[in-house]
């Protein structure tokens, strides 16, 4: 009852505020929302709370599941007492953590590993396209066993993508046949695009296109078992120290910000035209979270785009942060042209080129201490801050219900003891 009276108090009195923001700014974007389909909102208890632990660093998750098992066991201690002795009592308690542990390991991998309805990021500038810069299929040694292309289509769909980088750490032969099962008009569908994660300069990097950087002359070498993608070219020949055609490179994160390579073209290649701001990857969250002006003075010094990036390997269904870019009638272009476009203003369009989305995300909460203590209470309030009034209104029903039966199965055990 207690904890019914807490989720109702917390509906009412805690303010909505909109779930996504600009990621430089904190502030809210005109014309850009979140939008929840009926069965995420049939679903809202579940589905939103693994969509906020998603958003979570690593000592976040700690705190997390240090407030779990607390009030575990303050609901013990408090419960009545049966059965009676110590090896009883013993005995019922070790079942209880067990059966909770196995409930909370169920519950983290139900979310890694179900498929469930998204949140989908929603424009209404029909001008803004929405893009991801670094995503992964089967084909990458640490990608998702059945997450081919299409389930990586559909994924970037549902969180309301419009383009979305194919860029496997092994093979880009799935992101070019991906590339040929695009709609010929970039609008119709969400479109993919072929690129690959690469050690370069000592760094992981993205590379966005067909040319691997790592390779001589230029980096381009046609995929003779591979169709054709959007920047492929009739010529068989690159003269060596041939930056004009070299590919975006993107600096991705967790990574050591001290080798960020340099944009500028040597005999050996060409750096970075860009640098992950955000990273779907809960590594990649905690140095944002700690790194962040640091990125910023990258993005100003070498004067290159910032962007962010899903990560996506195929586990869970929630998109972190999503890109935005102004094209004029991207709709109308074609797949390979909307490529095109967006590879040159990533090089081109300075710092403007890119606006970054994300998830109001909580900035508190490392592990041990008083700040897990201070978590353990601010981050509840966090979460049902950035619920929507029709998410809470899901909340209250499923509180309802839950009480309705408590109390039903409640009338029955003393109608039992006193019949």
């Amino acid at each position: 009852m207690l904890g019914a009276l807490a989720v109702l108090v917390l509906a009412y009195a805690v303010p909505v505020r909109d779930p996504v923001v600009s990621a430089l700014t904190g502030q809210v974007l005109s014309g850009v929302s979140l939008e929840l389909p009926l069965g995420y909102l049939a679903l809202a208890p579940v589905l939103g709370l693994l969509d906020y632990l998603t958003m979570l660093t690593v000592p976040q998750h700690v705190t997390v599941l240090v407030t779990v098992l607390l009030a575990f066991g303050a609901w013990r201690l408090v419960r009545t007492r049966a059965p009676h002795g110590v090896p009883a009592r013993i005995a019922t308690e070790a079942g209880a953590l067990a059966g909770s542990l196995i409930a909370l390991i169920g519950f983290y991998g139900g979310g890694v590993l179900a498929p469930r309805p998204m949140a989908e990021l929603v424009v209404e500038d029909p001008d803004l396209v929405v893009v991801d810069f670094h995503s992964h299929t089967n084909a990458s040694h640490d990608g998702r066993w059945d997450f081919d292309a299409e389930r990586n289509r559909s994924w970037h769909r549902g969180a309301g993508f419009h383009v979305a980088y194919v860029t496997d750490h092994d093979s880009i032969g799935p992101a070019h046949r991906a590339f040929q099962r695009n709609p010929a008009r970039a609008g119709d569908d969400t479109v993919l695009l072929p690129g690959r994660e690469v050690v370069y300069a000592g760094q992981h990097v993205i590379a966005l296109g067909d040319v691997d950087p790592r390779l001589g002359d230029g980096g381009w070498m046609p995929d003779p078992d591979a169709p054709a993608g959007p920047h492929a070219v009739e010529d068989q020949e690159r003269p060596a120290r041939w930056c004009a055609g070299w590919p975006v490179l993107i600096q991705t994160i967790p990574n050591d910000l001290g080798r960020v390579p340099v944009p500028a073209c040597t005999p050996r290649g060409a750096g970075v035209e860009a640098i992950q701001l955000i990273d779907g990857d809960p590594r990649g969250l905690a140095q944002s979270d700690l790194e962040f002006e640091r990125i910023l003075s990258i993005a100003d010094s070498l004067d290159i785009v910032l962007v962010s990036a899903s990560n996506l390997h195929g586990w869970g269904s929630t998109a972190a942060s999503w890109n935005l870019m102004r094209i004029a009638g991207w709709r109308d272009m074609t797949p390979g042209e909307v490529g095109a476009t967006i590879e040159r203003m990533v090089r081109h369009g300075g710092r403007d080129a890119v606006e970054v989305v994300t998830y109001r995300r909580p900035s508190i909460g490392t592990a041990g201490g008083v700040a897990t203590l201070g978590a353990s209470v601010s981050l509840p309030v966090h979460f049902i801050g950035s619920r929507s009034r029709a998410e809470r209104i899901s909340w209250l029903i499923w509180v309802g219900l839950g009480l309705a039966v408590a109390t039903l199965l409640e009338r029955r055990k003393r109608s039992r003891l006193l019949g």
